[in-house]
């Protein structure tokens, strides 16, 4: 029998709120764990390239632990067993909080992606030539100036591109989290098939949601690659006058 596809379905008013909640629902999810583990995949490369064992141990172990699961498990880890490995009140807690599945899949996310922003912010501090990072200890700065104001923008113009790859796989991976019962996009096209039998055009229209985001975030990147470079340029120039500066009053001496 051949399928006739009705698009007229997706106008019905409860089927059309569950395509809105569920764009809604995967940008929060998308946004928040990308947000999150920008942060904590950057603070675990500096961790990796820190002459701290204590640093440098635990966070290659955790990262060469984390990126060998997939990230479905994480997802179930956090909704299923996560609450039972804390105390009983708590993990009552969790369990009868409304938003505990969103919450326990942003986390899943947030801790998947991190392990491979690491990698990636990890190459490009390795990448900077050694005679900056010793420049940047000769100035007196501190740790956290050395990586805020010299190495963290110098390390963003190599691995822009590849961060922006980890960030549209990681909006895709938002999908990931149907499998709690999170009501986003990819949930939503499950449910309205279960209700209409009609699943072809929900799918449709998620696919194009997913690829024309997919692909505004390319636009965007590439973007802010051509913008942050002419800016990091200008502002590699300021270090590399200050480096000279430095090194001529070293001579001096």
């Amino acid at each position: 029998m051949r399928y006739e596809v009705d698009w007229s379905i997706l106008a019905r008013p409860e089927l059309a709120a569950l395509l809105i909640d569920g764009v809604r629902y995967t940008m929060i999810v998308a946004a928040v764990s990308t947000g999150v583990s920008l942060v904590l995949g950057t603070a675990l490369a500096i961790a990796r390239v820190s002459g701290s064992g204590w640093l440098r141990w635990p966070a290659e172990l955790w990262v060469n632990l984390a990126r060998h699961i997939p990230g479905v498990f994480w997802v179930l880890f956090f909704y299923f067993a996560f609450p039972e490995l804390l105390p009983a009140t708590w993990g009552s807690a969790l369990n009868g909080w409304t938003s505990f599945a969103l919450a326990a899949g942003i986390v899943a996310l947030s801790v998947d992606n991190a392990t491979y922003v690491s990698d990636i912010v990890r190459t490009g501090a390795l990448a900077i030539p050694r005679g900056e990072w010793e420049a940047a200890r000769c100035c007196g700065l501190s740790p956290w100036q050395q990586w805020t104001c010299c190495l963290i923008p110098v390390t963003l113009r190599t691995v822009t591109p590849p961060l922006a790859n980890r960030t549209i796989h990681n909006f895709k991976n938002s999908s990931l989290c149907m499998v709690i019962a999170v009501p986003e996009l990819t949930w939503a096209t499950q449910q309205i098939e279960s209700l209409t039998f009609r699943g072809i055009e929900a799918t449709l229209v998620a696919t194009l949601f997913y690829v024309t985001v997919a692909l505004a975030l390319g636009v965007w990147a590439r973007r802010l690659e051509r913008g942050g470079y002419r800016h990091w340029r200008g502002a590699g120039a300021v270090w590399r006058r200050e480096r000279g500066e430095l090194a001529r009053v070293d001579s001096r001496r």
